[in-house]
């Protein structure tokens, strides 16, 4: 049994008529009436019986038949989905970044589809709290580009688009609030809400802190920045993230890190695996605007001011 049996099959069910279904898949009528009769021959039941000049289903053909049009119809709707996917104007992009970049990744795709008019592709975005997440993702194949810290491996591809800051978030009511900036060994002692163990950060600001000596009270520890916003608020502790990019939280207040380093940031892709048509356009659009990240943020700072002064 074969595809092609079974198109025969359902063109000649559909029009009751060799000839017609002759005609209409282009193909000799002893090659259509050999194909039906090795069908036959292979399922041991006869599928078609004779009514006049035309033919009609036996009872095991109309038993065949609906499930014939089911599998030939998804087959069809794969290729259809298939097609879609290739396609650079109609294909499907997968994006993954750190919920930190929540505003900023809306923003570059909106920026992509008007610029480049391409309005029929789907922009997929993902959220992975942390960085060996998002590299297992792109690694295997389950997103096609992430925005994140670089992915140290050779089989990664990656484009640098810009710095994000760290500043310390601290409850409007506490001691820090207002100063112009704080000093990481002014932490010593404080309530302290940090990122969960498995979290790039931590590492980088638990050895950070072991340097200088400094030995925060950690009261909470979370993946989420969303969740470090909320227990800062509350007045669970203070917290260093990168710098929220929607504004200062409610009831937050937020301080420049006198000495804290800034987040560099990359596009990447996985070098060894197929980027489709779609993610390519994507991914060469990025590399050719440079510094988007940067852009952003200055754009919305510019915004912010320009915001005030209307007040």
């Amino acid at each position: 049994m074969n595809l092609q049996q079974l198109y025969y099959f359902k063109t000649i069910a559909e029009l009751e008529h060799y000839t017609k279904a002759s005609e209409a898949l282009k193909v000799n009528q002893s090659s259509l009436s050999h194909a039906m009769q090795s069908l036959e021959q292979e399922l041991n039941v006869k599928l078609f019986a004779r009514s006049g000049r035309n033919i009609v289903l036996s009872q095991y053909g109309k038993l065949f038949l609906p499930y014939v049009t089911q599998a030939l119809g998804a087959l069809e709707g794969g290729i259809s989905e298939l097609r879609h996917a290739i396609d650079p104007d109609t294909g499907i992009v997968t994006i993954a970044s750190f919920p930190s970049l929540a505003e900023f990744v809306p923003d570059i795709i909106v920026r992509y589809v008007s610029e480049t008019n391409r309005v029929d592709v789907r922009l997929r975005t993902d959220q992975e709290a942390t960085y060996y997440g998002l590299r297992e993702k792109l690694l295997d194949g389950a997103v096609d580009l992430v925005i994140a810290t670089e992915i140290d491996d050779p089989r990664v591809g990656s484009v640098f688009i810009g710095e994000h800051d760290f500043v310390l978030l601290v409850p409007k009511q506490h001691r820090f609030a207002g100063r112009e900036r704080v000093a990481l060994e002014e932490l010593d002692g404080e309530n302290f809400i940090a990122y969960s163990k498995d979290s790039q950060l931590r590492h980088q600001y638990d050895k950070l802190f072991r340097k200088l000596g400094v030995h925060p009270r950690i009261t909470t520890e979370t993946a989420h920045d969303i969740m470090i916003y909320g227990m800062v608020a509350a007045g669970r502790g203070i917290a260093i993230t990168p710098m929220p990019l929607g504004g200062a939280p409610y009831n937050v207040c937020l301080v420049p890190v006198e000495g804290a380093s800034r987040r560099r940031l990359y596009l990447m892709w996985n070098k060894e695996s197929h980027l489709p048509p779609a993610a390519t356009q994507f991914r060469d659009y990025i590399v050719s605007r440079g510094l988007v990240f940067d852009e952003y943020r200055q754009r919305m700072k510019n915004l912010s001011i320009t915001n005030r002064e209307d007040m």
